[in-house]
């Protein structure tokens, strides 16, 4: 392995998992690049993440936005020269019933949650090739193995089956060059993305996703981004193409 410090790059990071994921990482000596559509926040995440010493640097991205993903990587290659790890984090949410899904929000829905981690690992991967190696990390989820069934209904499972395809074909594709992808499979996991989803659901359906849980409560930020650890580590050196599911038993 390199005896240079590894950079990692953290689409929507400002926040919930993303934020955990980058405080995990960069614990364990990593420079890490906090990417989000909010400046601000990403600054935000930045100054707590700092105050933490941790080595970390906000960078904006857009990731449906091809030419904002190409300045982000270039960004973060122009500071630091390399790029170890992508965890692609961002996606955004649809819960309403597939036949009042209009074909303008499943196509955001895909563009964000599916075409942003195919454009984003397009940008990266040239890189990690030029360096023999590279991990990643897409965040899935439950929903594109069940169905929907929590929160997340026809067009955000779609997207996130698509991202476990995704995961499989690259890593299939790159392995031999160095690159593993894995994905993980998160349930509900309480995050301020997650409480505005709830927000605007029907009282009780918190109660009902914890039902629908054998362990018999939601997800942690801490407790996915523990999982990401691990699979950008030297630990899992030998895993590729696996989804791990950090869910409570919701996919059993």
């Amino acid at each position: 392995m390199s005896s240079e410090r590894e950079v990692a790059i953290i689409t929507g990071g400002a926040g919930g998992i993303g934020e955990a994921a980058a405080h995990a990482i960069a614990s364990r000596g990593a420079r890490v690049a906090v990417a989000d559509l909010r400046p601000a926040a990403a600054e935000e995440a930045a100054v707590r993440l700092k105050a933490a010493g941790l080595d970390v640097e906000p960078v904006t991205v857009d990731v449906s936005n091809e030419a904002s993903v190409r300045a982000m990587v270039d960004t973060v290659l122009g500071r630091w020269g390399r790029i170890d790890i992508l965890v692609n984090n961002a996606g955004v949410e649809s819960s309403k019933p597939f036949l009042e899904i209009g074909l303008e929000e499943y196509e955001r829905v895909m563009r964000v949650n599916t075409t942003g981690v195919w454009l984003c690992c397009q940008a990266v991967i040239p890189a990690m090739l030029r360096q023999g190696r590279g991990c990643i990390v897409n965040v899935s989820s439950v929903a594109g193995q069940r169905g929907g069934g929590l929160l997340g209904t026809a067009a955000y499972s779609t997207s996130k089956g698509a991202l476990i395809a995704l995961t499989k074909a690259l890593a299939r594709e790159f392995a031999k060059s160095g690159i593993r992808v894995n994905a993980i499979s998160p349930s509900l996991t309480m995050t301020d993305f997650v409480q505005r989803q709830l927000d605007r659901l029907a009282p009780g359906t918190l109660e009902r996703v914890i039902a629908m849980t054998p362990i018999g409560r939601v997800g942690q930020a801490a407790e996915i981004a523990a999982a990401i650890d691990f699979l950008t580590s030297p630990q899992a050196a030998f895993v590729a193409g696996h989804v791990l599911n950090v869910d409570g038993g919701t996919a059993m």
